[in-house]
């Protein structure tokens, strides 16, 4: 029996679609197609993911040996399939081929909550600094004069920092490099899946 035959047969006995196995072994469901009508064949490395997704060895996909007589089922009638090899095959029907069509949303999401959290953390730095500014312009109430550094010298914009170490403004950084980091993974997220998702 020739290699192209096998993986035909091979496929049809683990009920699986050319797009599937396409799937599990990280290639084009026209390189599955073309495998099983003999116009190329698979490398190396394919042959071993094949042979493990059909729980068979390389030696006998390359060998011309038939198939073996099937056993006979066991007492439960069930068969052992083998396990998924991404986790969002193991997902069940429909909940499986809506996150593998429609999971790039995610990354999306993601990325609109690392938008929101970068502009509340910089909206709350802004009004911090704004309003620590405005306590400093009336003179008299706090002086800037009372504040010394370490070493006795004046401080004289106070108000500055203060609005810099003030727990408000910190949290505000804090919400910015969150944001930046959920923003940027949001958007890398989504490309990979989209594209995960065409070659699919």
């Amino acid at each position: 029996m020739k290699l192209s035959e096998k993986i035909y047969q091979c496929r049809k006995r683990a009920g699986l679609s050319q797009e599937a196995l396409a799937e599990r072994l990280g290639v084009s469901r026209q390189s599955v197609s073309k495998w099983e009508t003999g116009d190329s064949e698979p490398e190396i490395g394919k042959l071993r993911a094949l042979a493990s997704v059909f729980g068979v060895t390389v030696d006998w996909l390359l060998s011309e040996e038939e198939f073996p007589r099937e056993e006979p089922e066991g007492p439960a009638g069930d068969t052992a399939k083998p396990a998924p090899s991404n986790w969002a095959e193991s997902l069940p029907g429909v909940l499986g081929r809506l996150f593998r069509r429609y999971g790039w949303l995610a990354g999306v999401y993601i990325a609109i909550v690392g938008a929101a959290f970068l502009g509340i953390g910089g909206l709350s730095r802004f009004i911090t600094r704004r309003m620590f500014a405005s306590f400093g312009s009336f003179g008299e109430s706090f002086p800037s004069e009372f504040i010394v550094d370490e070493f006795g010298n004046v401080v004289e914009n106070s108000m500055t920092a203060l609005a810099q170490n003030n727990p408000v403004s910190i949290m505000g950084g804090f919400l910015m490099v969150l944001g930046a980091i959920l923003l940027v993974g949001g958007i890398v997220l989504a490309v990979l899946l989209k594209k995960k998702s065409r070659e699919g």
